[in-house]
């Protein structure tokens, strides 16, 4: 799709190596695309609808894309979800603005969680409490 002038990105870890994203959101706020009525953030629907609004769209600069290996969900201060990145970096894709949609997997059992990111340090249920103002944030691996 788009191919201009990438949007800033979020800052990467200081060692340039494996991360993953943290998006923080909440359940009071349900917002829904008027034009298209694409729902984002949480979604308060079934997996396939909050699939949908999982993946789309992050301002990850394409030099990250082979870095990013998960997006951690954490709704109301609570880690909901966390979801890996597909390895095959022709499944990404931009939009106009050069925002990334993200090819990510179901929701990652404690399992994959273990096999895939050993060195992540979060879990499905721990408390990562929301700072004021921060909407997302690379973890670094």
């Amino acid at each position: 799709m788009g191919h201009g002038v990438f949007p800033a990105s979020l800052p990467v870890p200081a060692d340039g190596g494996d991360c993953a994203l943290a998006v923080y959101r909440n359940t009071r706020t349900r917002k829904i695309d008027a034009a298209t009525s694409r729902r984002y953030g949480e979604a308060g629907a079934g997996e396939k609808v909050q699939l949908e609004a999982d993946h789309k769209w992050f301002p990850i600069a394409p030099a990250r894309w082979p870095r990013l290996k998960a997006i951690v969900y954490v709704v109301d201060g609570v880690v909901a979800r966390i979801r890996g990145v597909e390895a095959d970096l022709a499944k990404w894709d931009t939009d106009d603005r050069g925002y990334a949609d993200v090819p990510v997997t179901k929701p990652l059992t404690e399992l994959q969680i273990a096999k895939r990111l050993p060195t992540l340090g979060i879990a499905v249920g721990d408390h990562r409490p929301h700072v004021r103002g921060k909407i997302r944030e690379y973890v670094s691996l």
